[in-house]
């Protein structure tokens, strides 16, 4: 009980020190509670477990993207990478049974992040370059994979199975994720390699020349998005029962949202896995509330571009408060030193 209570103040304390992650806190309530008064339908439990099946993909994709952010970097194949797991584990989940393609499917796309990692940190190519082309290169091999068309699996057993409900809200694939979550965020939050994402992120020259090796946290983070693409894409491919070598291409933008609406700097160096999740639970509040409302597509994509735009502008005054505080703070200390230095003048003059 003693630690559960520490764990849960800790979690206070933050959010409350964190003016982003608590606007983050304040959108998702505010976005929650708007369609919960609003909408009959979206208070169940049909809508809650709904919501969290769409955190199990959306959430992966934050918190990948989260992590590269932070880094100081961004991954804008994730979206390909996705496809092109799924397409693997579907077209041969009927050959080498679940697993086995499962693990094949995730093998690959950690290992296409784990390459992207090696580039980005040894040869110093930046991230939004690289990957541009590793997006338009994963497109074709996912082609080639599907041969040029939809692949579909034969037995649904898989499919009803990960979408069992289990404790009322959660199914075996919402589970997984946020079981997911929890060891990353602790990886990140108490482990020295965590620690150095933050660091190359948010101050890299002065990481580097303070000792902190630039390629093995490159290499980490761009292995954790290459695991969370192919796991999402693993989960949408199996849940459906097929996959299109050309789909998947709204996951990119609606993770970066989702990512940015829970604190993370577009500086690096600031986030978290807590803001990552919460960011994911307010686009996927409205994106379900706007479905229940019956909005146009390209409506729901404008609230989407307006809740974003409301986040950064936020994060500018934020930052721009804490430059001016710190400034304050700082001429207030020479102020300080300069009435103590002409009091020690005058004392020695009168001595």
């Amino acid at each position: 009980m003693g630690q559960g209570r520490s764990v849960i103040e800790r979690l206070k304390h933050r959010i409350v020190d964190d003016p982003d992650l608590s606007f983050a806190v304040l959108l998702a309530v505010i976005v929650f509670g708007y369609f919960a008064v609003t909408n009959d339908l979206f208070m169940t439990h049909n809508t809650t477990f709904a919501i969290m099946e769409r955190f199990a993909v959306l959430g992966l994709v934050a918190l990948a993207l989260t992590l590269c952010i932070i880094a100081g970097e961004i991954d804008l194949s994730i979206g390909s990478n996705a496809a092109l797991t799924a397409v693997i584990v579907v077209r041969f989940n009927d050959q080498l049974g679940t697993f086995t393609a499962l693990g094949i499917g995730l093998l690959i796309s950690t290992s296409i992040g784990v390459i992207q990692g090696y580039f980005v940190a040894y040869l110093r190519v930046r991230a939004i370059v690289l990957t541009v082309g590793t997006l338009m290169l994963l497109r074709g091999v996912a082609l080639f994979a599907a041969e040029e068309k939809t692949v579909m699996l034969t037995d649904f057993d898989v499919p009803d199975f990960i979408q069992t409900k289990m404790l009322a809200y959660f199914s075996p694939a919402s589970l997984l994720v946020i079981f997911v979550f929890i060891v990353v965020g602790i990886f990140v939050a108490y482990t020295k390699f965590g620690r150095e994402i933050y660091a190359v992120g948010g101050a890299r020259k002065e990481a580097l020349a303070a000792g902190v090796n630039l390629k093995r946290p490159m290499i980490i983070v761009f292995a954790i998005s290459g695991f969370c693409a192919g796991l999402g894409g693993a989960i949408i491919g199996l849940r459906s029962g097929t996959a299109q070598a050309l789909g998947l291409q709204y996951l990119l933008l609606a993770g970066t949202v989702a990512a940015f609406i829970g604190g993370v700097s577009i500086l690096g160096g600031k986030g978290g896995v807590i803001g990552a999740a919460i960011g994911t639970l307010t686009v996927n509040f409205l994106n379900t509330g706007l479905v229940f409302n019956v909005t146009p597509a390209y409506q729901v994509q404008l609230y989407l571009g307006v809740l974003l735009i409301i986040v950064i502008m936020f994060q500018t005054g934020s930052r721009i408060f804490e430059s001016r505080q710190r400034r304050r703070l700082v001429l207030a200390d020479v102020d300080e030193r300069k009435v103590a230095l002409l009091a020690r003048k005058q004392q020695a003059l009168g001595a």
